[in-house]
């Protein structure tokens, strides 16, 4: 049975606030990931990731929110970014939205490590306000299983953007986005440099898009793998 709060109807949703209070925010970005990685990767994978987990655990999981904060991409074309700021307005501005409904606990799924520093700022924002509302923030490359997993199969040739890793379940989880893109051998990149970097200096360090990785490395298989250890983890997490 479907758990996504867009295929519901209001009734449903207050049905189910009768005995839980508990819902899933898949958030990512559309930014570009190298010449061979999907533009959509980031929300992609953490939106497939929270619906499987709302399946598992019957929990409900809202619409993804495709935009994150990928400012050091847009020298990159079909990169779209929110500002930090805004970033932060809107994660807080959502939750307040379900807090008002009567949601108590948000559990977000968090596919682009840019979001990060802004969406535990706006979770401390929105506990301003409910000091109630239980927050808890996954991200699904950090998790100990899926690193490992890719420390044993990529080592560190999966690099830091454009990971064999995620390339990889995105891979698994819409092959047909990768029947058009030509297989490339790549280069090795620059290690990851200081941080924080304007668009024009991530490009002009990263010219293709990648820091560190070797996406010949990634597969379908190797998608499944890492697919099936985050669901299973973050499941195991929220008992």
């Amino acid at each position: 049975m479907s758990m996504n709060l867009q295929e519901k109807t209001w009734p449903q949703i207050e049905d189910y606030l009768k005995t839980k209070k508990h819902i899933l925010i898949p958030v990512g970005s559309t930014e570009q990931h190298g010449p061979t990685g999907l533009i959509g990767i980031d929300y992609l994978s953490a939106w497939e990731i929270a619906k499987a987990v709302g399946e598992k655990t019957k929990t409900l999981v809202a619409p993804p929110l495709c935009f994150g904060m990928a400012v050091h991409h847009m020298a990159f074309p079909g990169t779209i970014t929110f500002s930090p700021l805004t970033y932060i307005q809107v994660i807080t501005e959502i939750i307040q939205s379900l807090g008002r409904h009567g949601f108590n606990k948000f559990t977000f799924i968090n596919g682009h490590g840019g979001n990060i520093a802004p969406l535990t700022t706006a979770f401390c924002q929105a506990k301003q306000h409910n000091e109630t509302y239980d927050i808890n923030l996954f991200n699904w490359w950090h998790l100990p299983e899926v690193t490992a997993y890719e420390a044993e199969h990529f080592g560190k040739e999966n690099g830091f953007h454009a990971t064999c890793g995620e390339i990889s379940v995105t891979m698994f989880t819409h092959p047909e986005a990768y029947k058009d893109i030509p297989a490339m051998d790549f280069k090795p990149t620059q290690e990851r440099p200081h941080w924080p970097m304007s668009p024009q200096e991530f490009r002009e360090v990263f010219p293709d898009g990648r820091m560190g990785s070797n996406p010949r490395l990634s597969s379908p298989k190797h998608g499944e793998m890492l697919f099936n250890l985050a669901v299973d983890s973050i499941c195991h997490k929220m008992e």
